[in-house]
């Protein structure tokens, strides 16, 4: 018996009181029981209709209830539920014409014993079947994330069952002269070898059957539609498809995909969608190379900010599809008005940067003031409308006293908040002594708007899905947070917590955020949803020793189970308060909940840590799944990263996923979960589709 787990018992008998003496038989057995009684067959649709059973226990010889018009209910709903029936006796004859009508088995009144044995044994066995089915689902699921990641990969794929094609991605029927999948089905994969090969080929098939390899690799010659042959590295591996063992097989072209692919894959990989400029990531990547020859004094750079002064204006006057064309106008200015070397990006949701090499503080004040006027006088046509814009430019200069990357950013920022807030449409250059002025009043400000907004709810929450690649079920996003101006815009955690941290109101912050959340999640599972949570939990938040209760009793007013919260420890902050860091992941098991330590891998001891705190995920840092695809050091750092995690049953989570080409690596690698951008950006609703594929 399952002395943990409440069975839900359907009782058919003449009388409640018969019912429940059969109900206490099960509970003298240690079977903890809610009985549901019925004693004719409508009573029996209702039942079933209203929650369905794990168990029917069914007299015979009711007149209002006979075994088989009950099984046939059952037939009738598709419910697979075990139901034994219960007589007077249970001899050879009566047992065979229960099992004929439906019954799983006969048990009779005076052999309680027999009963329990049965009903145990019938338990075992739903919780198998359940298992089984779940365990199909899980592999269907998965089946269909890989055929799509296969069919978007830039590999030739195909499978092949008896040499012959069964199935055959777009790459591989493109590669080969195919218009459709119809096509090459029953074509012989010798067919697609260079003739003078064969010899060598068939050799190699037959010894990779023979010796039941799961894995080979061949160089050979393919034959292309027009005859001509290229040199091809051909990768077989044992595989299924809809349940059939076949081979499948990857054929690249050593020759056609070098240079040019993977210039192109690089170059994607550095791009902002939108624009076209540089991504954020790139800038800052070439922005540290600038800082540390500046360090060397080997060059100077400078920085451009441009931010647009009525951006939000535009998009509530015309909507947000429509303000995208605004902003591609801003990007292409910058492409024209800057030079071939000048590294120009976007930067943010409506701000640029342009770093420029070589560069002393006249000649970025003449690029700043020649991108203010360009943007000024520019009259975007946007669907039959006339658009204009201004914006506030904020320059700095990378010289050798200049600390770090996150420093020049800083100086921009805050050179064009003081452009901004002299009333817009202005450039400034950084001058330490009159914008330490204006910034420390920005600081305050900035504490005033935290402060308000935690005493009048002005902060929100956005969501972010985490997809599992392996099928498993159920509903993950990371909860993130925003803060909004007077003017209802967005600003960024980055913009805020540093001076939060600075001013002590990170633990107030933690805990708006944990209440919120907890509110939140409970209002979304009562509407059905398997759903969890992963929630930031800040340095200064882990000293706090009444963290865990506060947490605790948040689940407890809102009815939430510990299992549907996971925490998250930045891997940096776990390593300055360790202590403090094991204490709570320890105090959170005892509530059930789960633990994420974030960015993992960015510290030299990321495996260290790992002996100290049993946390349940490991979120792998960004910056080796950035560029992932290309980086052969990246991959193999994360390949370290899921060998450790398997060798200590840890799952992984691949955070800041912006790409296809990142998705099928970590696809291959066998990673856990995924999140990021590609699949979703942060959003206000809990409205991802987690049963649909990945695309």
């Amino acid at each position: 018996m399952d002395k943990e787990h409440t069975l839900r018992l359907l009782v058919v008998e003449e009388t409640r009181n018969d019912a429940e003496a059969l109900a206490n038989v099960l509970r003298n057995a240690g079977q903890a029981s809610r009985l549901t009684y019925a004693e004719n067959l409508d009573a029996i649709g209702t039942a079933l209709d209203t929650q369905a059973p794990d168990l029917i226990l069914c007299a015979t010889g009711l007149e209002d209830a006979s075994l088989a018009a009950v099984a046939e209910l059952l037939r009738q709903r598709q419910l697979n539920v075990a139901m034994i029936a219960i007589g007077e006796s249970c001899d050879e004859a009566g047992i065979i014409e229960a099992m004929r009508d439906g019954a799983a088995d006969l048990c009779s009144y005076d052999m309680p014993e027999h009963l329990q044995l049965v009903v145990k044994r019938e338990l075992s066995q739903a919780q198998t079947s359940q298992s089984a089915h779940d365990y199909e689902a899980r592999f269907r699921e998965s089946e269909k994330r890989a055929r799509m990641l296969m069919e978007s990969s830039r590999d030739a794929i195909a499978y092949v069952h008896e040499g012959m094609h069964i199935f055959a991605n777009s790459s591989y029927l493109e590669m080969f002269g195919f218009d459709s999948l119809d096509e090459i089905e029953g074509t012989p994969i010798m067919d697609m070898v260079a003739p003078d090969d064969h010899a060598e080929f068939k050799d190699f098939l037959r010894n990779y059957a023979s010796n039941g390899e799961q894995e080979g690799k061949l160089a050979t010659n393919g034959l292309l539609p027009d005859g001509k042959t290229f040199k091809a590295e051909m990768e077989f591996t044992a595989a299924s498809i809809d349940g059939e063992p076949c081979t499948q097989i990857v054929i690249r072209n050593q020759v056609a995909a070098s240079a040019e692919l993977e210039q192109k894959l690089k170059y994607l990989s550095k791009q902002d969608t939108l624009t076209g400029l540089f991504n954020r990531q790139y800038f800052l990547e070439e922005l540290e190379l600038a800082v540390t020859d500046a360090l060397s004094g080997s060059s100077s750079a400078a920085v451009v900010y441009l931010l647009m002064d009525n951006f939000r204006d535009i998009k509530d006057s015309i909507g947000i599809g429509a303000a995208d064309m605004v902003i591609n106008d801003i990007a292409e200015l910058l492409r024209e008005h800057c030079d071939e070397k000048d590294i120009a990006a976007r930067f943010g949701d409506h701000s640029f940067t342009v770093l420029r090499r070589d560069c002393d503080p006249e000649s970025i004040q003449a690029l700043g003031e020649k991108l203010r006027q360009a943007i000024e006088d520019h009259i975007a046509d946007v669907e039959g409308q006339s658009v204009t814009t201004t914006c506030s430019i904020g320059m700095t200069v990378v010289a050798e006293s200049t600390p770090s990357a996150h420093e020049v950013i800083s100086r921009a920022d805050l050179a064009c908040e003081v452009a901004r807030s002299s009333g817009g449409n202005k450039i400034h250059l950084h001058n330490p002594v009159v914008d330490e002025k204006i910034g420390k009043e920005r600081d305050q400000q900035m504490h005033t708007l935290i402060r308000t907004a935690l005493e009048e709810n002005q902060f929100q929450l956005l969501y972010q899905p985490i997809v599992s690649l392996q099928g498993e079920e159920g509903e993950n996003y990371e909860v993130l947070l925003r803060m909004q101006n007077d003017e209802g815009e967005y600003i960024l955690p980055s913009q805020f917590l540093p001076l939060a941290e600075q001013t002590g109101q990170m633990s107030e912050i933690d805990h708006w955020v944990i209440r919120n959340a907890v509110q939140k999640l409970a209002e979304h599972r009562a509407q059905g949803a398997d759903t969890c949570f992963f929630i930031k939990v800040a340095a200064a938040t882990l000293t706090d020793e009444e963290l865990p209760a506060y947490i605790h009793q948040c689940m407890k007013e809102a009815r939430l189970p510990g299992d549907a919260l996971v925490f998250e420890i930045a891997e940096k902050h776990a390593g300055q308060q360790l202590k403090h860091a094991r204490n709570f992941v320890r105090t959170l098991q005892e509530l059930h909940c789960r633990t994420a330590l974030e960015h993992f891998g960015a510290s030299p001891n990321s495996f260290q840590l790992l002996k100290h705190l049993p946390v349940d995920y490991l979120k792998i840092d960004g910056s080796f799944i950035h560029n992932l695809a290309s980086d052969t050091n990246n991959q193999a750092m994360v390949k370290s990263i899921l060998d450790t995690a398997k060798s200590m049953n840890r799952q992984c989570i691949a955070e800041y996923v912006q790409d296809a080409h990142s998705l099928a690596v970590l696809w291959q690698s066998g990673i856990h979960f995924i999140q990021g951008n590609f699949l979703q950006e942060p959003s206000e609703a809990l409205d991802y589709d987690f049963s649909s594929e990945i695309a």
